[in-house]
């Protein structure tokens, strides 16, 4: 899961040695380490100091000893919410692993009609918010919701409502991130290993059991365990069945020790410290299964992966259709229907159908435009700086021999591992922290907070946007300009920028969409007279304004994607006429 890689395999990486040494890129590299200390692995180890001496970084040491770390042993609630992290988290990893492997499979080797769709839609899946995901299925599967009332299906509610039905959802939610994981790894094929195994009388079945799905092992583990590690951050979910399904889990227990009186930032840390210690369990189980054998099957016969015919191509599409109905019609289907109707079925059964919830979003311009402006003003800021500092470390790691790029490395990766609730009282415990707070430095209350939590939550995914651009730079061109005078700056500005200019704003416009409804950095780092859209939606569904929660959801949603499609057209634009144009007497000479 390493995103650098061995540049000492790679010479043509390398920098002449006549400008190694302490340079421009060494400050570079400096800069990049502190701002990624600030951002990521301060809060982290403020975590983790916290779970160990409780106070320490608020109110005094109040003890010395890790004994607290055992209270989860002897709360009742602690062991249930950890009990059903787990339970949650292993199963969808099974299951969403398992549907996402089928589906890349499927996709990759079986000429489908609906292949333009999956795609698409693994996409939508994994941008939608899981809170937006949870509220559609309470919607449809609810006492009160469509299945029962509506279709007449109460069997529906009982099937969800239950912690395997609830890792079902889970696992149409996360699937994705194995389906584009195993994708990667079908982009080449090796057919000799497979027709041997036919030949010798093996059936297809057996020849995918025996044959492609070991040799594809390390995708299917790396979607697993990224599944396992969305779930068990995942506070979406228990936040929106907070009003009708009692089901705790670790995210929403370290929510409610922070949102009751008095404030427990000591319980807490503690409860972090645990969804800490599991996101790193299973990011070391994956590298111990990888590394107990090899997966190198590549020769110089493997050919670029095409699907191909099948007489059951018409099964896949349907599974394929049944998954994507699933996952994304039922949803967000069922938060359509109740943002264009009164929510009450009439005695005939029939459904009046009303723009007023959509109404009531626009007549409280008040709170609703407060909300989203500053949503997006948040979002903007936490884009901007997250393509910047990407930008620099993705420099450093492919054009520098910076000393600490090992750690640059690791940061990064480990960050993909950190979930939102965990940053976000990191940021509490540094930030409202005594020392800080005597340098008149203390962020906690201050918007400017919600900015530096949605950067370092939008890093990990800018950064790989990032490196796969500067993957395509040869390094001659920059190692030429330097030799001709040309320094850091103006390499940048002339050279690295222009090349890798849609890249950066794709990363900062991808930012942007995954940070306007980013539940729990704002749900817990929200000055309290702060209105944010996320908590602006989520209350609203709380208290019952299930129509005015989807149809203020759909109205954000609907203004953010405006926002981007706007914003990728100008910059296309402002691409195109900074182009230099070829002479047309050349072109038509050539």
């Amino acid at each position: 899961m390493s995103i650098a890689t061995d540049r000492s395999a790679s010479p043509a990486r390398q920098r002449p040695a006549s400008f190694a040494g302490p340079k421009a890129e060494t400050v570079l590299g400096s800069f990049v380490v502190i701002a990624l200390v600030v951002l990521i692995l301060a809060p982290l180890g403020a975590v983790l100091l916290q779970a160990f001496m409780p106070g320490a970084l608020t109110a005094g040491i109040r003890t010395a000893t890790p004994a607290g770390l055992f209270d989860i042993l002897n709360r009742p609630l602690w062991a249930q919410a950890l009990m059903n992290s787990l339970k949650l988290s292993l199963f969808a990893a099974v299951l969403g692993g398992a549907i996402g492997t089928s589906l890349a499979f499927l996709r990759h080797r079986i000429r489908m009609l609906t292949a333009g769709l999956i795609d698409l839609s693994a996409w939508l899946i994994l941008i939608l918010p899981s809170f937006v995901i949870a509220q559609g299925w309470m919607l449809f599967a609810g006492r009160a919701g469509i299945a029962n009332q509506w279709l007449g299906l109460s069997f529906v509610t009982d099937a969800v409502f239950n912690p395997y039905g609830l890792a079902v959802v889970m696992s149409l939610k996360a699937f994705p991130l194995a389906y584009l994981a195993v994708s990667a790894g079908l982009q080449w094929r090796l057919d000799d290993l497979g027709h041997a195994a036919s030949l010798s009388g093996a059936a297809p079945a057996r020849v995918f059991r025996t044959v492609h799905l070991p040799l594809l092992m390390p995708a299917v583990l790396s979607g697993c365990v990224l599944i396992f590690i969305d779930v068990v951050g995942d506070f979406g979910l228990p936040a929106a069945l907070a009003t009708t399904y009692r089901f705790p889990t670790l995210t929403y227990a370290i929510y409610v020790a922070i949102n009751q009186s008095p404030i427990r930032f000591d319980q807490a840390g503690i409860l972090a410290f645990y969804v800490t210690v599991l996101l790193l369990l299973a990011v070391y189980l994956y590298f111990h299964l990888i590394r107990r054998r090899r997966f190198d099957f590549l020769t110089a016969r493997a050919r670029q992966s095409e699907p191909s015919r099948s007489a059951l191509g018409w099964l896949a599409d349907l599974y394929a259709v049944a998954i994507m109905g699933l996952a994304l019609l039922v949803p967000l289907g069922a938060s359509l229907v109740v943002s264009l109707s009164d929510g009450n079925m009439a005695a005939d059964g029939s459904v009046r159908w009303t723009l007023a919830n959509y109404q009531a979003v626009f007549e409280d311009t008040s709170r609703f435009a407060e909300a989203l402006g500053n949503s997006l003003a948040i979002a903007a800021g936490s884009a901007a700086c997250a393509a910047v500092t990407a930008f620099m470390a993705a420099y450093v790691l492919t054009f520098s021999n910076f000393g600490l790029n090992r750690l640059i490395d690791l940061t990064c990766t480990l960050s993909l591992a950190v979930p939102g609730v965990v940053l976000g009282i990191g940021y509490i415990f540094i930030w409202n922290s005594p020392f800080l707070d005597g340098l008149g430095l203390s962020l906690y209350g201050h918007p400017a907070i919600l900015i530096l939590a949605g950067t370092a939550g939008a890093i990990p995914f800018a950064i790989r946007i990032m490196l796969g651009a500067f993957a395509q730079l040869p390094a001659n061109m920059l190692n030429a300009a330097a030799m001709n005078g040309a320094g850091l700056l103006r390499r940048l500005a002339t050279i690295v920028i222009p090349l890798t200019a849609i890249a950066l704003i794709s990363a900062t416009l991808a930012a942007f969409g995954s940070a306007v409804f980013d539940l729990a950095i704002n749900s817990i780092l929200r000055p309290p007279r702060l209105s944010v859209l996320p908590v602006y939606v989520n209350r609203a569904f709380e208290q019952g304004e299930f129509g005015v929660s989807t149809a203020a959801t759909f109205v954000a949603g609907g203004v953010t994607v405006a926002i981007i499609l706007v914003l990728k057209a100008v910059s296309a634009q402002a691409l195109a006429f900074g182009r230099p144009r070829t002479n047309t007497r050349e072109e038509n000479h050539a």
